[in-house]
């Protein structure tokens, strides 16, 4: 068994069509932990002259410019920002007024931003759904922030869930769990999160390119028929087969996200991992999470449903009869959980997403958008929210798909 399964790790890895993809996904590792830095974009005035600068440099003053508001997100940081914004909103009317002083904008406005719309979320009318303007906002509102987040979840998932009661209830018993205060680290942004959601997909993509042909090539080039002939054939061939591919799979998987983490938040700063989730996405996130932690759960998620996705094509590959069949399916059940978020019905798209094994990657259904949403569907008399599905269900089509994948092959030996 451990000959075969050399022999097997061999012939996959000797294939030029694997070496490219895995090559792909290690390059893939760094541009992608990379490309977010060259989005960061920070403009001031100098002498009269408007000055932009990009790249690593913006990170960094960005970063130092919002200073003030790093660290605990406690009521008196939100006080003081709501200062800022009050004084300059009552002289110049607008944000986006052409008379907005540059530099003013980007000393007193900018480096309490992200806190101060954490802060316009909670204030949400419970009725309308709509934000209030940051001067019908008090100092005291700003005090009791962490009291308002309390609220906003209860009345956020009567609008959200006005239907679903036991939603609603689940919904505000999660966020009892959460923990206050909130830290805000600036730095890490939305986008590096995206990117990080992006190349789970491409990896998994990756993995699924190199599982297609590992049976049906065989098939259509008639070598299976050989070695189903031998004392190794049918049973114990597609376990060593299985087992290669899947090595395989973990074998990149591992580094190739070890070396994206270490890319990023070496770039972006690893004091962001302690950021709250509820100060990066939504301050109504229903999960406890830092940012670090955001990163690993996501990063097993991805994982579980790479391993699904892997398996799915396994059993696509032992019942094709020939590689382009295998590809096109293995193509369009990478794309189809997207598609079917987008396209169908909210309810039928999300149950369609759920049950396909790639469902936890790819667009607005990936498992990281889930995390920032308030999506429960009813399995029976219960409401489950969707991240968990998206966890367990892949967990659970692992071992069926490796079972219909051995069944398969075995069966077309009789």
């Amino acid at each position: 068994m451990w000959r075969l399964y050399r022999q097997e790790m061999k012939r996959i890895l000797m294939t030029k069509s694997t070496l490219l993809f895995l090559a792909a996904a290690l390059i893939l590792s760094v541009f992608m932990a990379w490309a977010p830095v060259t989005f960061e974009r920070y403009t001031y005035e100098e002498n009269g002259k408007t000055i932009t600068i990009e790249g690593q440099n913006a990170l960094a003053l960005r970063k130092q410019m919002e200073a003030p508001s790093s660290g605990e997100v406690t009521p008196a940081k939100l006080a003081e920002g709501l200062t800022y914004y009050h004084k300059n909103l009552e002289i110049y009317g607008d944000f986006y007024n052409e008379d907005f002083p540059l530099n003013l904008k980007v000393q007193e406005i900018y480096p309490w931003r992200q806190l101060l719309q954490r802060l316009r979320e909670v204030m949400t009318n419970p009725v309308s759904g709509l934000a209030p303007e940051y001067t019908e906002i008090s100092p005291e509102d700003a005090r009791t922030f962490y009291d308002h987040c309390r609220s906003h979840i209860a009345d956020l998932m009567r609008l959200e869930q006005k239907d679903n009661p036991d939603a609603q209830q689940t919904a505000v018993q999660m966020y009892e769990k959460v923990t206050t205060p909130f830290y805000y680290y600036p730095g890490y942004n939305t986008n590096m999160a995206e990117y990080e959601g992006i190349y789970l997909f491409l990896l998994m993509f990756l993995c699924m390119m190199i599982t297609a042909p590992l049976f049906c090539c065989e098939y259509q080039t008639g070598a299976d028929d050989i070695l189903r002939s031998t004392r190794h054939g049918r049973k114990r061939l597609a376990l060593v087969k299985i087992l290669a591919v899947l090595s395989i799979g973990i074998a990149a998987f591992v580094p190739c996200m070890t070396v994206f983490q270490i890319v990023s938040n070496s770039l972006f700063g690893w004091e962001c991992r302690q950021t709250s989730l509820q100060i990066l996405f939504s301050a109504a996130s229903l999960l406890g999470l830092n940012v670090g932690q955001m990163q690993n759960l996501v990063m097993f998620g991805g994982f579980v449903t790479m391993l699904a996705s892997i398996c799915f094509v396994l059993f696509l590959s032992a019942a094709c009869k020939n590689t382009t069949i295998t590809t096109g399916l293995t193509i369009a059940s990478a794309i189809l959980p997207t598609l079917f978020y987008m396209l169908i019905g909210h309810s039928l798209g999300s149950y369609l997403r759920v049950l396909l094994p790639s469902g936890g990657l790819g667009g607005s259904n990936a498992f990281l958008y889930a995390l920032a949403d308030f999506e429960f569907l009813k399995i029976g008399p219960f409401s489950v929210w969707t991240p968990w599905l998206l966890l367990i269900v892949p967990a659970l089509e692992i071992p069926l798909f490796l079972w219909m994948t051995v069944r398969t092959y075995c069966r077309r030996s009789l």
